[in-house]
């Protein structure tokens, strides 16, 4: 105990030593300001590739397929600078909002928005094409659209890939909950959904191009 009592009292100090840990813990936290804004910046490059790829459908005029969604996700990941294309998934779904003699107008819930097609990048990964009663499931999302109207969903998804990895270690006191966990890991995802009008003729769908 003297020998604790006499080191807290002492006032004695090496300042090479405590500016070698001073720069430890300022190196620590720049890496961590710097994967912070990095994550912030990844994230509002994924929002503008989803709505450049989203305008970009909603002006073409030509008949879109499987062939013209796999073109345009290769634009999205271009925009993005995604390492491998694994990393990125669309959807792209076709909505129309039929005329009605009780009602003039779609909001999903008293009048439901109606499928024309929807197509998936991943669909052996689980991410499947929309079903007229999924559509109706986002409809909070969907403005509300007047009869005749019709509408691109343009959704993306992309994973986060960290450059130094924190979100990846954590401290752990002996059991299995890390308290220092940041949530900027591989497993973080970039999400966007994108309603576009057309911006000229109604999009329309064909399995062949």
């Amino acid at each position: 105990m003297k020998i604790f009592r006499k080191f807290w009292q002492s006032e004695t100090g090496s300042i090479p030593i405590e500016g070698v840990y001073a720069s430890l813990l300022l190196l620590g936290w720049l890496a961590v300001a710097f994967q912070i804004s990095d994550a912030f910046r990844t994230r509002l490059l994924a929002s503008r590739a989803a709505e450049a790829v989203g305008d970009l459908i909603s002006r073409e005029d030509n008949a879109i397929g499987p062939t013209y969604v796999a073109g345009v996700k290769k634009v999205f990941d271009f925009i993005t600078r995604v390492p491998n294309s694994n990393y990125t998934w669309m959807r792209v779904t076709l909505i129309i909002c039929s005329a009605s003699a009780d009602t003039n107008s779609c909001d999903g819930t008293t009048k439901a928005f109606t499928l024309v097609n929807s197509y998936s990048t991943a669909e052996s990964n689980g991410i499947h094409k929309h079903t007229q009663t999924t559509i109706n499931l986002d409809a909070d999302r969907i403005p509300v659209m007047a009869a005749g109207d019709s509408a691109v969903i343009l959704e993306t998804s992309m994973r986060y890939y960290p450059i130094f990895g924190i979100g990846d270690r954590a401290f752990r006191t002996g059991g299995s909950t890390a308290f220092t966990t940041m949530g900027l890991s591989e497993k973080l995802r970039f999400s966007n959904f994108v309603v576009t009008r057309p911006r000229g003729p109604r999009n329309v769908w064909d399995d062949t191009k």
